[in-house]
Order: structure tokens, then C-alpha cells, then sequence
């Protein structure tokens, strides 16, 4: 019974250190840039583009990042109903672009895109852990501890570097006209699901769009 116990225990802890550990991930993008004399930064409609053909991925990219934007006050709309997919979309023109961009007032563009993904053996080191135990001392009960030590392993992990950009669309536009004012790019490592990963590198994107008030309300 007692080492029944102590195994449930030590199962436990172990759960509970992975959890801190996710819980603990970062909350902003691995690398930015940002245009130069960018001073322009409130705007009044974004469109949220998640590229790429799996409709599944785009659409669940596309709605976090835009309950988290309005949730900052940003008024944000997903891409797909306004550049929905298929073959059209590969053959548009600039001047397409700029025309659906304007028919539905969008002064800010936000695309995000898979751009690398990766395979890697990692050596995942063992833990110490110290689980409380109690045991009687003539008529005292007292607390001790036992130490157990978990192996290290291998394991082959898959990583995923996504970016995002940030188009400037105001003004007078026109093909060749420089929009992107600003680039983020994070990597995911090993995502649980599709949803993981869209919560995970939506909530570091607008977090630093919003902290580094590279995006306002307008």
C-alpha cells in the first residue's frame, strides 16, 4: 500500500512539473523587426491572413488572432472572407489585392505563415524528486523525505518557426508600394494539437504587437 502511495505521488509530481512548464512558456515572439521611422500605428480595420492550404489550420489561426486582437480594443476580421481560397488566389494581380482591400476598408494587413519545420534528437535529462513521507517515532509522527530520480532519454522533438507581418495598407496604394512594417517570427516546440499551437503563437503575436504598440486603436 505504501509504495502504491508513494508511486501516485510521485506520478502526480511529475505531472505537475510538466504543466509549470508549459504554463511558463513564452508569451512574446522569438525575433521582430520593425520598420524604421515606423509612426503611423493606429488602425481602424485589420485583416488576419493565415497562409497556407490546410483551411482547417487557417481558419483556427485566423479566429484566435482575432478574438485576441478585439479583445485589446483593435478592430480585426478574418482574412478568409475576404481572400478566400483556391485556385483564383494564386492568380490574382496586385491590383485584385488592392481592390478588395479597399471595397472593404482594411487599413492593416496581418499575414502568418509556416516558414520552417524541423526535426531534432534532444536529450531530456533526468529530475530529482523529493516526496514527503511520514513514519512514527515512538509516540511522534514525523516528516521525512525520499528522493527519486527519474532516467534522462532521448526523444526526437518537431519544431515549427512561424512569422508574422504586418502590412501597412493606408493611403493611396499602388503596385510595388512598400506596406510591411513589421515582422515577428516564434517557434513552437512539439504543440499538442492544432489549437495548441494557433493559442500559443497568436497569444505571443498580439501580445507584442500590443506591448510594443506596434498596433493601436483607431
Amino acid at each position: 500500500m505504501k509504495k502504491k502511495f508513494l508511486r501516485t505521488v510521485l506520478a502526480l509530481s511529475i505531472l505537475f512539473t510538466l504543466s509549470l512548464q508549459q504554463a511558463c512558456g513564452p508569451t512574446k515572439m522569438g525575433s521582430t523587426w520593425t520598420k524604421e521611422a515606423y509612426q503611423d500605428r493606429g488602425y481602424s480595420k485589420i485583416a488576419i491572413i493565415g497562409i497556407g492550404k490546410d483551411l482547417t489550420a487557417r481558419n483556427t489561426f485566423e479566429k484566435d488572432a482575432v478574438a485576441l486582437l478585439k479583445e485589446q480594443g483593435i478592430n480585426a476580421v478574418e482574412g478568409i472572407l475576404m481572400f478566400p481560397p483556391g485556385g483564383a488566389e494564386e492568380i490574382r494581380t496586385a491590383e485584385d489585392y488592392i481592390k478588395i482591400i479597399k471595397e472593404n476598408n482594411l487599413d492593416g494587413v496581418i499575414t502568418m505563415a509556416l516558414v520552417d519545420s524541423k526535426e531534432a534528437d534532444r536529450y531530456k535529462p533526468g529530475e530529482t524528486l523529493y516526496v514527503p513521507s511520514y513514519y512514527r517515532v515512538g509516540e511522534y509522527i514525523v516528516r521525512g523525505y525520499q528522493t527519486f530520480n527519474t532516467p534522462g532519454y532521448y526523444t526526437t522533438e518537431k519544431s515549427y518557426l512561424i512569422e508574422a507581418v504586418l502590412y501597412n495598407v493606408k493611403g493611396d496604394l499602388h503596385k510595388g508600394k512598400e506596406t510591411m512594417v513589421w515582422t515577428g517570427q516564434s517557434t513552437l516546440l512539439e504543440p499538442s494539437s492544432l489549437k495548441n499551437a494557433s493559442e500559443s503563437f497568436t497569444k505571443r503575436m498580439v501580445n507584442q504587437l500590443v506591448t510594443d504598440r506596434i498596433v493601436t486603436p483607431k
